[in-house]
């Protein structure tokens, strides 16, 4: 729709001049607990893999280890985390107010408000964004995407108005699935009662 970083009629900016900040994760490994009730959240990679957050199998840390941890970054909705290690160059919008703290896997960040987060968040998943990131790749054995490559990724930006329109669409589309989930689901169903009451009516025959 807007042509990719190397060709199109609109301004192309790096992700650096996009955000502030970006930032990454702890580089310790955190101590975990089974305490969800007085722990806190703990997000890695693995959590962003679907291009969403997965709030349903998480990891809790102690308080003492959270409050270290939200002294350098304090992620909040609204922003994009990023995948930099395992499995890379995938975002996910945290979609949702709620206090947790990121593994170093993870790279959070936070565009200027003049930029649409949807449309962001689409761009960097584009194939064209992620061919980058895989061109930029370091280590052996486990990839690793690090910041100061993560900063010069290049996006096309077309004027706020347009990323409007482009997000709409998208949310539009995302409706359109569920409700396309939702009718598959119950005709299924629909269709398993309707056997099980032929079924029941048979064996009275």
């Amino acid at each position: 729709m807007f042509g990719t970083w190397n060709n199109t009629k609109y301004p192309v900016k790096t992700l650096e001049e996009l955000c502030e900040p970006i930032k990454d994760g702890t580089h310790k490994t955190p101590t975990y607990t089974d305490d969800s009730a007085n722990g806190y959240l703990f997000l890695s990679s693995k959590d962003v893999t679907s291009k969403f957050v997965d709030w349903d199998h998480p990891m809790y840390i102690p308080p003492e280890l959270h409050d270290e941890l939200s002294k350098r970054i304090s992620p909040r909705k609204g922003d994009i985390l990023l995948a930099k290690n395992g499995t890379t160059g995938i975002a996910a919008i945290v979609d949702r107010d709620v206090v947790f703290d990121i593994y170093v896997s993870l790279a959070l960040l936070r565009f200027h408000p003049e930029q649409n987060i949807k449309f962001m968040w689409a761009a960097i998943n584009m194939p064209e964004t992620k061919a980058q990131f895989d061109g930029n790749l370091k280590g052996i054995g486990v990839p690793n995407l690090h910041l100061g490559e993560i900063k010069k990724t290049k996006v096309v930006v077309p004027p706020l108005e347009l990323q409007n329109t482009f997000a709409e669409i998208v949310e539009q589309s995302d409706k359109s699935k569920l409700a396309l989930q939702d009718a598959i689901a119950n005709l299924d169903a629909l269709s398993k009662k309707i056997i099980e009451e032929n079924l029941i009516t048979a064996g009275k025959e």
